[in-house]
């Protein structure tokens, strides 16, 4: 018989004990919780980055404030792909505006006449623009590019007789757009230089 009514206190005192273990419920939100808790201001969104940096023809960019909208690291790049250009024959650098969905980036022609690639801005990234025909795509050995360049072939838009590749110009990117330049400048013929531009008439 004590045994049986020591079990029975052993067990009503575990119940107890549960009961304690179990954590308290949360008390009803007040009428002046729930209006606080209405009115308050949502979290603030991470600002979107502009998809084009210069997007107005009447405000070109400065060198300055071009490289400015790079990181170091890319802005470094940047000047090294540059440099490359200017050190080829007949290639001029210019500002150029390509329109409000691109605005403002640099152009490169040779001899005023053969377009030779484009260096822009985009969502804060520098890219490298750059149309191969059959005879230059030829002449790239894709199996010594990275997977930047191999990615951007994928993704490049044209047509078989002039495809477009956009290459990020960070990390190896630099790099391979330099192989796809030089490439390019050597399957492409030598133009004749264009005319002079024709003489006034001389007044009698």
């Amino acid at each position: 018989m004590a045994n049986k009514v020591a079990k029975k206190t052993g067990a009503k005192t575990a119940v107890k004990a549960a009961k304690a273990a179990k954590p308290a419920t949360r008390a009803a939100a007040t009428p002046a919780e729930t209006k606080a808790a209405a009115t308050a201001a949502p979290p603030a969104k991470a600002p979107s980055r502009a998809k084009v940096a210069f997007p107005k023809k009447n405000q070109p960019p400065t060198e300055a404030e071009f490289a400015a909208r790079l990181p170091l690291a890319v802005g470094k790049r940047f000047e090294m792909v540059r440099a490359f250009l200017k050190k080829q024959k007949g290639i001029g650098e210019e500002l150029y505006f390509f329109g409000p969905k691109t605005g403002w980036a640099f152009r490169y022609v040779r001899d005023g006449q053969q377009s030779i690639c484009s260096l822009m801005i985009h969502q804060d990234g520098l890219l490298g623009i750059v149309a191969l025909d059959p005879a230059a795509l030829a002449e790239v050995d894709w199996a010594g590019l990275s997977p930047v360049a191999q990615k951007a072939r994928r993704l490049a838009h044209g047509s078989p007789a002039l495809l477009w590749l956009d290459v990020p110009l960070e990390g190896t990117g630099a790099a391979d757009f330099r192989a796809l330049l030089k490439a390019k400048l050597k399957a492409l013929p030598v133009l004749p230089p264009p005319p002079p531009p024709p003489r006034a008439p001389t007044a009698v």
